[in-house]
């Protein structure tokens, strides 16, 4: 057996200088990291792989509703005195959301002036990802008719969004069973 320049035995192996060392230990703790972060569900939304393939908290809208909406709202129904402003503008803001998670934000204007702005929870997404199913979870702001008077805005809508082509969709809400006035409200939105 051989010696070294310092009088030890010669095993035959290199010693590995300490960079070595020091990066392999960084490359394998953010190995474990990232296989830990793809396992475990954490607070946030994940995102679905290209493949489609749903994760727990993976994405349940379809691509093709992502983005933000806008077009002319009409009120409509049997009680059309409680349609203050029968025709506005209506933009509807769609974000990633699973099911029972807040997926959709809309605001109504009238010449420049707020009407209401509220959120949606996603509730079901239809057959053939071509319809989401939402219902109206609470109203953020309210705003000032033409005089002042103050805006009501509905509550306990439910609403149904529909594809009608690669860049537009048709909203069409109804009240629930205990909210139902008879008033509706329905929209044909383009992208923006």
């Amino acid at each position: 057996m051989s010696e070294n320049d310092n009088g030890t035995p010669d095993t035959g192996r290199r010693s590995r200088p300490p960079w070595e060392w020091i990066a392999a230990a960084v490359s394998v703790t953010a190995l474990l990291v990232s296989v830990g972060a793809w396992l475990m569900p954490d607070s946030g939304d994940w995102i679905c792989d290209k493949t489609d393939r749903r994760f727990v908290r993976c994405n349940d809208v379809p691509a093709d509703f992502l983005g933000t909406w806008t077009g002319e709202e009409t009120c409509s129904g049997t009680i059309l005195a409680a349609c203050v402003h029968p025709k506005h503008t209506l933009t509807l803001t769609i974000r990633r959301a699973k099911q029972g998670q807040q997926a959709v934000e809309t605001s109504s204007e009238l010449d420049g002036r707020l009407l209401c702005r509220s959120s949606w929870t996603l509730t079901e997404v239809g057959d053939g990802d071509g319809e989401l199913y939402l219902h109206k979870h609470h109203t953020i702001d309210e705003g000032q008719g033409a005089n002042g008077e103050p805006i009501t805005c509905s509550e306990g809508l439910t609403a149904t969004v529909t594809a009608t082509g690669p860049n537009a969709l048709r909203v069409a809400t109804k009240g629930t069973a205990i909210t139902d006035t008879g008033v509706h409200f329905d929209a044909d939105l383009t992208r923006r």
